[in-house]
């Protein structure tokens, strides 16, 4: 489900690019490489582990965050910040 969510916010992505030449692109696919190799251990995470993954997911999705990321210049900086955060708390950091 995760790595489903992740695809089609890749897609979107891509398509918001056509229009938008100064979306952050580098640091969303930044963002979701980090996540795609967090999801490769899954089955090796605790379930506290696995929700915070989620949860990061979750915010890495979510267009309007604390720096919204279809209208900022930088607007995937604070969820690639999520992401490292997450890796370091993961001993993947």
């Amino acid at each position: 489900m995760l790595r489903t969510t992740l695809s089609d916010h890749r897609s979107m992505l891509m398509g918001a690019l056509t229009s938008n030449h100064d979306l952050d692109i580098d640091r969303a696919f930044a963002a979701h490489a980090g996540l795609a190799r967090i999801l490769t251990r899954w089955d090796d995470l605790t379930a506290q582990q696995q929700r915070a993954v989620m949860e990061t997911v979750e915010y890495v999705v979510n267009s309007d965050d604390d720096e919204p990321d279809l209208t900022s210049p930088d607007g995937f900086a604070d969820d690639l910040a999520r992401v490292r955060a997450l890796q370091a708390a993961l001993g993947q950091g």
